[in-house]
């Protein structure tokens, strides 16, 4: 039996609108096993292009990042923008309960739209990340912007990036003051 092929457009925007309406897991791509509705992965033989990710990974190890505030992170790419929240372990101790212990990666599906020339294309990881530093327990709201580099090949494929969210990162980012 034939398996059942969505043209590659259709595909992208259902990424594009799952992603966008928070109805995509984190890491989950259409056709993967984690997509929304998907219970087996794409044939191979489909004959669409595979998304690419964008993968934010973090190296904290001079800051707790809380639990309770709304640290969200946003991929811009010159296509849209993707919302996502952070999430990971609890801290084990019980004086910090309120902070992670361990963050999950961030993963976002990366795909341009049809007639996308080839080429680099200029992108940013940013956001508002409520933390605390570990010794000295100063907390600060700091605003990020990593750039991030999205290079689409002829095919029209996003090949899949790396960024590490880390302690200079962090100290970079610009401080929050309230009025």
């Amino acid at each position: 039996m034939m398996p059942w092929l969505l043209p590659a457009r259709l595909i992208r925007a259902a990424v594009r609108v799952a992603a966008l309406s928070g109805g995509l897991t984190a890491g989950a791509a259409l056709g993967s096993p984690g997509a929304v509705g998907a219970t087996h992965p794409a044939p191979a033989s489909a004959g669409l292009p595979e998304a690419g990710t964008l993968t934010v990974t973090f190296a904290l190890r001079d800051f707790l990042l809380n639990r309770e505030a709304p640290n969200v992170l946003t991929l811009h790419t010159p296509w849209g923008a993707q919302r996502g929240t952070l999430s990971g372990t609890p801290h084990p101790d019980p004086g910090r309960r309120a902070y992670y212990a361990r963050l999950t990666p961030l993963r976002w599906p990366l795909s341009a739209p049809a007639g996308t020339r080839a080429g680099r294309y200029p992108a940013r990881v940013e956001g508002q990340l409520f933390s605390c530093a570990v010794r000295g327990g100063t907390c600060s709201a700091r605003t990020v912007s990593v750039p991030v580099t999205l290079s689409v090949r002829p095919d029209g494929r996003v090949q899949s990036v790396g960024v590490r969210l880390d302690d200079p990162v962090l100290r970079q980012g610009s401080l929050r003051l309230r009025p």
